[in-house]
């Protein structure tokens, strides 16, 4: 039988001649990718420093954000953070953080460029809660606002210090000559006394000088210079309770002075 004039391939020959073809084209193709893109630029980079305006202290924990953007970066301990990986053009940083102003500035950036910046931020004003500063009130200031107090409460008669300048009243009998419900009695150059109008006639009232008993130590005599107030009560029922005694039923006189501690 005659030869034939062309080889004929064998089996192997013919199952490898496909699987060669294909590796041959996904080498091209990445050797297509590993080529760089025309017209790529390499991304630029900004480094922040946020710190205080008034001392020049890094700020820990700022927040630096590119507005427009989801990029936000948070300060280290020396108060400095990095954007990095950025396409080149115009960006609004806004660096915040706790007790300062925010601040905020416009960086321009070019392809590869690696720009710092100081970030400034103003301290906020420290405002603290008010303070209220109480003091305990002296013996005298006690007693004046109770004698205002009692005033205010319309039980029995009272003469300010005021009313006895205006009267020019020499002494205390002075004084309670013109209290309605007082009877001042004297007899002759004695000693002078007072009573109640509804009193029985030798009913005498108590007399009570600066909150203490003074009943056998006051008298009519006492200078009207230095008196801050007079209470007058006639009655038993107008009494306070704390000039009150069992026997007073003849009333009873209050004198406040200046002596007062």
């Amino acid at each position: 039988m005659p030869s034939s004039p062309h080889p004929v391939a064998n089996s192997c020959d013919r199952v490898r001649a496909p699987w060669a073809a294909a590796l041959l084209g996904v080498g091209l193709i990445s050797a297509g990718l590993a080529r760089p893109v025309a017209g790529q630029r390499p991304g630029a980079t900004l480094v922040g420093h946020a710190v205080d305006r008034k001392s020049q202290a890094p700020i820990r924990n700022a927040q630096a954000a590119l507005l427009g953007t989801r990029r936000t970066a948070t300060s280290d301990d020396q108060g400095r953070f990095a954007h990095d990986s950025l396409p080149p053009g115009s960006y609004v940083v806004q660096v915040r953080a706790l007790g300062y102003s925010a601040t905020s500035s416009v960086v321009e950036l070019a392809s590869g460029e690696v720009q710092s910046r100081v970030f400034e931020l103003e301290p906020l004003p420290v405002q603290l809660d008010p303070v209220t500063v109480e003091r305990t009130p002296s013996f005298a200031e006690r007693r004046r606002r109770g004698f205002e107090l009692r005033r205010a409460g319309g039980r029995g008669s009272f003469v300010t210090q005021a009313q006895i300048e205006r009267t020019n009243a020499r002494s205390l009998g002075d004084v309670l000559r013109d209290v309605p419900g007082v009877v001042v009695l004297c007899r002759g150059a004695a000693r002078c006394g007072i009573r109640m109008a509804r009193a029985p006639a030798q009913c005498r009232p108590d007399f009570v000088v600066d909150g203490f008993p003074a009943t056998f130590s006051t008298s009519l005599d006492m200078p009207a210079v230095g008196i801050t107030g007079i209470e007058i009560y006639r009655t038993l029922s107008e009494t306070p309770l704390e000039f009150l005694k069992a026997d007073n039923v003849c009333g009873t006189v209050v004198i406040w002075t200046r002596s007062e501690r």
